[in-house]
C-alpha cells in the first residue's frame, strides 16, 4: 500500500482576511474544523499541517500539535517548496494538497479523487466545477518532485501544482467528475474575506459543528435559506496570473 500523507498548508498571513484560519467557526477554528473532517478520510495514512517558519505562525503549529497533529515548517512564499520538503520529511509516495481555508473540503469527493490516481495510475487528479472550497488535488511524489526542479515562475511556486496542470504531455493529468449536488456555482464554501466568515457563522448558528455536518446537509440547507447563500455570493474570487 502506497505511503498517502495529506498536507494541510496554513499561514495566519492574509491580505482580506488577516488570521482567517485561526478565527472561530462556534468553538472550534477554520483550521480545527477542517483537520477534524479530513481525519476522518481513511485512505490517508497522516496528516500534516505545513506552515511557515515565521513567529506569527507559532500559533497555527501549537493549535495542531494540540490536535494531535504533526507540523512542518518552511517556506512562506515558495509553497510548492514546503510541500517538497513536508513530502521527503514524512516519505509520502501519494501527497493530498489541501488548503486551511477550506474547512468544508468534502472528504468523499477527496476519496474518490485518491482512488481514481491509485487505479488510473495517474500523475496528478482533480476535480473539476466543484463548490468553491470542497475541492482537493492528489498527485505522486515524483510529480512532486519534478515541480519542484524545474518551476521557475512565481505562481508556479507559490500555487505548487500548476507546473504539473501545464505539462499534461509529461504527466499523467485527469479530472474526476464530481456528484452532481457538488457543481454549483452559486455556492461559495471557502474563507478569503469578511462575508466569508459571516457565512460560517451562520452556518454554524444553525447546523452547529460543521466538522460533523455533511455537504448534502449545508447544500440542502443553503437552498432552504438564500438569504444565507446570499451573505457571499457578490465576492469574487482571485485566481493567480501566469
Amino acid at each position: 500500500m502506497k505511503n498517502i500523507v495529506g498536507i494541510v498548508q496554513a499561514r495566519t498571513g492574509s491580505t482580506r482576511l488577516p488570521n482567517k484560519v485561526i478565527k472561530k467557526i462556534g468553538k472550534k477554528t477554520v483550521l480545527e474544523t477542517l483537520l477534524c473532517r479530513i481525519e476522518k478520510v481513511d485512505l490517508i495514512n497522516r496528516l500534516i499541517v505545513a506552515t511557515t517558519t515565521k513567529k506569527e505562525d507559532d500559533i497555527i503549529e501549537i493549535i495542531s500539535l494540540k490536535n494531535g497533529f504533526n507540523v512542518f515548517r518552511g517556506s512562506e512564499e515558495n509553497v510548492l517548496d514546503r510541500y517538497y520538503k513536508t513530502a521527503k520529511e514524512y516519505n509520502a509516495e501519494i501527497i493530498v494538497r489541501i488548503t486551511a481555508d477550506n474547512p468544508l473540503t468534502d472528504s468523499d469527493l477527496m476519496q474518490d479523487i485518491v482512488n481514481y490516481l491509485l487505479n488510473n495510475n495517474c500523475d496528478y487528479v482533480s476535480s473539476k466545477e466543484v463548490i468553491l472550497g470542497t475541492g482537493s488535488e492528489v498527485f505522486t511524489f515524483e510529480a512532486l518532485e519534478d515541480a519542484w526542479l524545474n518551476s521557475k515562475e512565481k505562481f508556479q511556486k507559490e500555487h505548487v501544482t500548476p507546473y504539473i496542470r501545464e505539462n499534461d504531455k509529461k504527466f499523467k493529468v485527469a479530472y474526476v467528475n464530481p456528484v452532481e449536488v457538488l457543481k454549483r456555482e452559486d455556492i461559495r464554501l471557502t474563507i478569503d474575506t469578511p462575508e466569508d466568515l459571516k457565512l460560517y457563522s451562520e452556518l454554524y448558528n444553525y447546523l452547529g459543528d460543521l466538522s460533523l455536518v455533511s455537504i448534502n446537509t449545508i447544500i440542502n440547507f443553503m437552498d432552504s435559506n438564500p438569504e444565507i447563500k446570499r451573505i457571499n455570493q457578490h465576492v469574487k474570487q482571485r485566481y493567480y496570473k501566469q
